[in-house]
């Protein structure tokens, strides 16, 4: 009986996965310490908006697709550098995240089973200067179990 109790608890927690955002240990490689094999087949989502922005100005895009429970975006340089600010769009469901600068991560925010998403739309701004292409490298949840780590992205060139 003992046994059953801690395989049930570890499940649990292992399930929990991280309904507040994603944690900072997964900034590096976008990874969700969820403890679960990551997908390898084509993600269900996609990245959409403008293919430019002038360096001066804002770029709004979505993530969207099939629905999910989490999310961690970040805009990465040739040199594979986290670049650019995002601004939080819709309040309820993202949330910024410091990783290597000032709000360099966008991720989820209150994750539940019950109201998944199927977009979120959300600003990011170019670091001064800055010229260039970016990719938007997106993990995306769609359970505890299942996610696609890096999979989604989108290039942006700043002019």
């Amino acid at each position: 009986m003992f046994r059953l109790l801690v395989i049930v608890a570890c499940l649990a927690i292992s399930a929990h996965a991280y309904s507040e955002g994603a944690p900072k240990a997964a900034c590096r490689d976008l990874t969700p310490q969820h403890g679960a094999k990551l997908q390898t087949d084509k993600p269900p989502y996609s990245i959409s908006g403008a293919p430019h922005v002038r360096g001066d100005q804002k770029l709004t895009l979505t993530l969207g697709g099939d629905e999910f429970l989490g999310f961690m975006i970040q805009a990465r340089d040739g040199q594979n550098r986290v670049v650019g600010q995002f601004q939080v769009v819709d309040p309820k469901h993202s949330q910024t995240l410091e990783c290597s600068g000032k709000d360099d991560t966008l991720t989820h925010l209150k994750a539940t089973k019950g109201s998944p998403l199927t977009s979120v739309t959300f600003d990011w701004i170019p670091p001064a200067g800055y010229k260039g292409n970016v990719k938007f490298m997106a993990t995306v949840v769609q359970t505890g179990f299942v996610y696609w780590v890096g999979r989604v992205t989108k290039d942006v060139d700043v002019e």
